[in-house]
């Protein structure tokens, strides 16, 4: 009863209570499930197979319109289910050939028509390393198909993660692992399916509970999302950019950015489960809808209403390209900004509300975590 990762799982059902209990406090603001014109929340469909029990992922497809993969949590093949994404029903599934899947978590894609299943995961955080495999975003129809595969070790030790994301310009994976307390974003060298063993180094800090994230359109934000809440964030920086609650569902575990861009879908555990859209919310009028780089650097810089992207102490100078390696050091809470043409801005200043906030409930939760484990041991001494 030693193991932290024991006592994480005795106390998660107190922490969760807790979530939910301070989920409609103004810990997070932003919209509401996505209602239609009588008032309901939009559900998109609903998961019409009794095979998908534990749906732990959810990804729309970029290759062929109107479907959408998603894939049971551990215990089951490594298979990928195909759903048709107007009534949710089954109608494919591809089984990876030659693997020996652990606990599969995370479905992700990018513009490239490549899928991405990740066997993330940990839950006692025993795993050496973990495995990532690409393979062509599967058609309908019942086929078994062969995978890249590469070996992902941290660089900080092994740690449960529900949530991947992928690069397609890059070839990065990045992961967000799954912690009440120290919760972090980790990501891989650049085509990383150029090998076949690779590390993960943590490049930023996450939400607690992180059970699944996607990209949106364009790769232009991510949103990590929790069992109650999601966070957007701009990539591949991941600097928090925006909050917002989500839905009450059975046990909220997956999310997914269909090509509109307006929404995001949530899915749940659960047979039958439900998909819901939820509309993302509206850029801060502060924030610029599309980021760009200047082709040239001026030789006077004009004014302007937000500041550039400059080094502390040269604050008139805003280099196109920084200079910092492109995969930030263990301890740097920053993204590589340097790998892309983006130029992804910061976060804007009223976004640092929202994280101030974020950030209070996040020590209320560990702060009740740790008074669960007191109570446990002190239940447990007395039981003797």
């Amino acid at each position: 009863m030693n193991n932290p990762a024991t006592w994480s799982r005795l106390a998660a059902p107190a922490v969760l209570a807790l979530m939910f209990a301070t989920a409609g406090a103004g810990a997070v603001s932003g919209p509401a499930a996505y209602a239609d014109d009588d008032g309901q929340r939009h559900r998109v469909f609903r998961i019409n197979s009794m095979e998908i029990t534990e749906s732990s992922s959810l990804f729309v497809s970029t290759a062929h319109p109107g479907l959408v993969y998603t894939t049971n949590d551990s215990g089951d093949t490594p298979t990928i289910y195909v759903l048709d994404a107007d009534n949710g029903a089954l109608v494919g599934r591809t089984t990876l050939s030659g693997v020996d899947a652990v606990d599969v978590e995370a479905l992700a894609g990018g513009t490239d028509g490549l899928l991405v299943m990740a066997d993330i995961g940990d839950n006692d955080s025993v795993r050496d390393s973990v495995s990532v495999y690409r393979l062509p975003q599967p058609e309908s129809g019942r086929r078994t198909a062969s995978a890249e595969r590469v070996e992902l070790a941290y660089v900080d030790g092994p740690r449960d993660a529900e949530s991947a994301l992928y690069d397609a310009r890059t070839g990065r994976i990045f992961v967000v692992s799954k912690e009440l307390a120290g919760a972090s974003v980790y990501v891989t060298p650049r085509n990383v399916f150029d090998r076949s063993r690779a590390l993960l180094r943590r490049v930023a800090g996450a939400p607690a509970l992180a059970t699944d994230a996607t990209l949106l359109p364009g790769a232009k934000g991510a949103v990590v999302r929790t069992y109650v809440g999601a966070t957007i964030y701009s990539f591949p920086s991941f600097e928090p950019v925006g909050a917002m609650p989500l839905p009450r569902l059975e046990q909220g575990e997956s999310i997914a950015a269909p090509p509109s861009g307006a929404v995001v879908w949530v899915g749940s555990e659960g047979v039958r489960s439900p998909v819901i859209a939820v509309r993302l919310p509206k850029p801060s009028p502060t924030t610029p809808t599309t980021p760009t780089t200047p082709t040239t650097s001026p030789t006077t810089p004009t004014t302007s209403p937000t500041t550039p992207i400059a080094p502390p102490t040269t604050p008139t100078t805003s280099p196109a390209t920084p200079t910092t390696s492109p995969i930030a050091p263990p301890t740097t809470a920053r993204a590589p900004t340097g790998e892309d043409a983006s130029g992804t801005p910061e976060t804007p200043r009223g976004v640092a509300e929202k994280v101030l906030v974020g950030s209070a409930v996040g020590l209320v939760l560990v702060v009740a975590f740790v008074g669960v484990l007191a109570w446990s041991r002190r239940g447990r001494l007395r039981s003797r």
